[in-house]
């Protein structure tokens, strides 16, 4: 509690006891004050109550020849130890909340950054597939025209010696079927044929074989 003496004359015929006086006063009005408060207002703002109090009273003082600069409430304590205990309570758990809280952000953030994390990993996944796709198209587009300039040579090459383009064409797929052959053959894979493609063709003398069998039965 900080005052001031602005005028000694008034102080004097107003009280014989300023310190008591001012003192005693304030304490009664930051209690009437206090008593129309609830208690979290109270617990967050009570410094600012305390201003209240000796502004909004400010003619008590300035009767009595001092000015008040400051009002600080330095500590306080309830008047009966069930309620001291309740609001124990009170600060405990909202203590624990707080701490909740706290700890839930921090989750929060952890789980944010990750999210971004991710974000980010697919994203360069992303271009990696647009550059890989990018690649592997302008890889096939070369690859085809190398081969059809490998067609072309050859077709345009046996012009001469074989005139008739058909047969030039079943040259070229023979060919083909023969790289295509020997490149199986290097590795484990398998290769089925149809009797078409093999040109094989089944017989079935099972129906001679009756017929030699029952011509020697006759015969015995």
């Amino acid at each position: 509690f900080f005052w001031e003496i602005v005028n000694l004359e008034a102080m004097v015929k107003f009280t014989c006891d300023t310190t008591g006086d001012i003192c005693n006063h304030a304490r009664s009005k930051f209690i009437e004050r206090v008593s129309k408060t609830k208690l979290q207002q109270f617990m967050s703002d009570f410094n600012t109550i305390a201003e209240d109090v000796y502004k909004k009273d400010d003619k008590f003082y300035a009767q009595r020849g001092v000015l008040i600069h400051s009002l600080e409430v330095t500590g306080y304590k309830c008047a009966e130890n069930s309620t001291a205990k309740v609001l124990e309570q009170i600060i405990q758990e909202t203590t624990n909340r707080m701490n909740r809280l706290q700890q839930q952000e921090s989750e929060n953030e952890v789980q944010l950054h990750q999210i971004r994390g991710d974000i980010e990993e697919e994203g360069a996944r992303k271009e990696l597939l647009a550059i890989q796709t990018e690649n592997s198209n302008a890889r096939a587009m070369m690859e085809g025209l190398a081969e059809a300039e490998r067609v072309k040579s050859f077709i345009q090459g046996l012009r001469e010696d074989v005139p008739d383009l058909a047969s030039r064409m079943a040259l070229w797929n023979t060919l083909r079927k023969g790289e295509v052959l020997g490149a199986l053959s290097q590795g484990t894979a398998k290769l089925y044929f149809t009797p078409q493609d093999a040109n094989i063709s089944i017989e079935n003398h099972e129906h001679d074989h009756a017929a030699s069998s029952d011509a020697d039965y006759q015969k015995c």
